[in-house]
């Protein structure tokens, strides 16, 4: 094997090896990937033998990262940012990188997300001038009424491309207060829940399964006006856990059930996927989604 084909290897099994730390898991990492998991352990499995050091310990579906393994993450992060930064500087050499980009965006928890990578971005590349529309409705890639789309969903339609970040954990939160009432007495259904209009006259199944005694629901139409009314102390409610754990006065609630999440998805128009503007402010923004991706699946962070 010459030596451009082992460099090649190398960085192939370091990009593997980095996803299924990042997703905690074979499977959820070749999701990510678009590949089979066979495909990642054996890119895995040839980055060992060129380190001559075992990365994970194989036990059945589990796999547990080792020590040397351990020590190689901050490395393959740098060398995942470095790789990603020089794409981005040759597009936006060899492209003029300006114009107008229109990026949709829904909740207010995905925005939060996406504020970060739009302030870096804009300081990067101020040539560029940005729509931000913010609205539930799923507006038309094909049409050009947005460039770029930060949605949760499971189904992404044919015709767009693009990164699935990871799934949207959720999680039961509450003031100090409610969580103290409920530890105290689970079962006492005096603390009210708090969820969509959407959910219509029937009670949603995290509350007749976690809460079924609860004798009060409110409802509401906005995600932030819900984190409002919990922080309020009104009752408890279940909110995505990118949104409910930076709050440092909300408590995750201990809940029986908690209902599944959607993928997140970064996403543009498949004719769109060589314009140097959409292209580089996608990848922009799946590299800063990256860094937040343990409290986007639900992770404890510190």
């Amino acid at each position: 094997m010459n030596n451009a084909n082992m460099h090649k290897l190398d960085w192939d099994g370091v990009k593997h090896f980095l996803e299924v730390v990042r997703a905690g898991s074979v499977s959820a990492a070749a999701e990510t990937l678009g590949v089979n998991q066979t495909t990642v352990s054996r890119r895995i499995a040839a980055l060992e033998q060129y380190l001559g050091k075992s990365l994970f310990v194989r036990d059945g579906k589990r796999w547990m990262i080792t020590a040397i393994g351990e020590e190689l993450v901050s490395t393959a992060e740098r060398m995942s940012e470095e790789a990603d930064s020089i794409q981005r500087h040759v597009m936006a050499d060899s492209q003029e990188l300006s114009g107008l980009l229109r990026i949709t965006v829904a909740d207010v928890c995905t925005q939060s997300l996406m504020l970060p990578a739009l302030k870096a971005f804009t300081e990067q590349y101020p040539e560029v001038d940005l729509e931000i529309i913010a609205t539930r409705d799923e507006l038309n890639l094909a049409s050009r009424e947005a460039d770029v789309a930060l949605r949760s969903t499971d189904n992404p339609p044919s015709n767009l491309v693009g990164k699935r970040i990871g799934r949207i954990a959720y999680a039961v939160y509450g003031s100090k207060d409610i969580l103290e009432r409920i530890q105290s007495d689970p079962d006492s259904g005096d603390v009210p829940c708090i969820t969509w209009i959407g959910d219509g006259h029937t009670r949603p199944p995290w509350i007749e399964k976690s809460f079924p005694n609860t004798r009060r629901v409110y409802r509401t139409t906005e995600l932030g006006l819900m984190l409002k009314m919990v922080q309020l102390g009104m009752g408890m409610a279940q909110m995505p856990c990118a949104f409910g754990d930076l709050e440092t006065d909300l408590h995750r609630i201990p809940a029986a059930f908690v209902e599944r999440g959607w993928g997140l998805w970064v996403l543009s128009h498949v004719d769109l996927r060589t314009t140097a503007r959409v292209r580089i402010f996608r990848d922009f923004l799946v590299e800063e989604l990256q860094k937040q991706k343990a409290i986007i699946v639900g992770k404890d962070v510190d």
